[in-house]
């Protein structure tokens, strides 16, 4: 499944300067504007983070999964920069920032905890990198892991970056690498994508 975090970036010094009030009601409604849009794009919404979201695309065709995510870390990129930072600007409010990470591969969900208090764990590759991608990027990128993009060899979208993460153990180093993925040019599909899913998950999409 494709792995996906995306989060306000610089929220922490927001809420020392800003009223508490203030920041708890603009954090709702931008989780809440994450929730809808993963949800229009197919995902599911997997855990609130603070000022963040996990949500996971999949089973089913791993590039649809993988695509549908993107567009939707794209959208709501997009609605931020054009929609609700304008609306802040008119309440006299500071604008807010986004950003967003990704990666693919297997992912366990394990339910920990006690007897009488547990929750659902997403444990993998896949989701740890996601979450490393979203702390590599800049406000207003998307940076997918090496996984991802391999599922789309020939995409101009993605750009290798560098240095790589790397990963020692018994003196064996491997590396693997972060990708800048250019999301603005993919926003003119968001409509059809989201048309054709009609509610459904991208596990009900069908290729051919």
């Amino acid at each position: 499944m494709t792995a996906l975090f995306i989060d306000l970036r610089d929220f922490t010094g927001r809420s020392f300067w800003d009223p508490q009030e203030q920041v708890a009601d603009l954090a709702h409604a931008v989780l809440a504007g994450f929730i809808e849009t993963v949800l229009s794009h197919g995902g599911y919404p997997l855990g609130l983070r603070g000022d963040g979201l996990f949500a996971g695309f999949g089973p089913g065709d791993d590039r649809v999964g993988a695509s549908f995510a993107l567009a939707a870390c794209a959208f709501a990129l997009n609605a931020i920069e054009e929609n609700v930072n304008p609306r802040l600007d008119q309440l006299n409010v500071r604008r807010v920032q986004a950003r967003a990470g990704l990666d693919f591969g297997e992912i366990t969900f394990v339910r920990t905890g006690s007897p009488g208090h547990s929750e659902i764990n997403p444990v993998g590759f896949a989701a740890n990198f996601a979450a490393k991608c979203e702390k590599k990027a800049n406000s207003w990128e998307i940076v997918a892991g090496e996984n991802l993009a391999k599922l789309f060899p020939d995409a101009p979208q993605f750009t290798k970056l560098y240095p790589p993460k790397t990963y020692t153990r018994d003196d064996h180093t491997e590396r693997y690498h972060f990708h800048d993925y250019r999301w603005r040019g993919t926003l003119a599909h968001s409509e059809s994508l989201i048309e054709e899913l009609a509610g459904s998950p991208v596990s009900a999409v069908s290729i051919g």
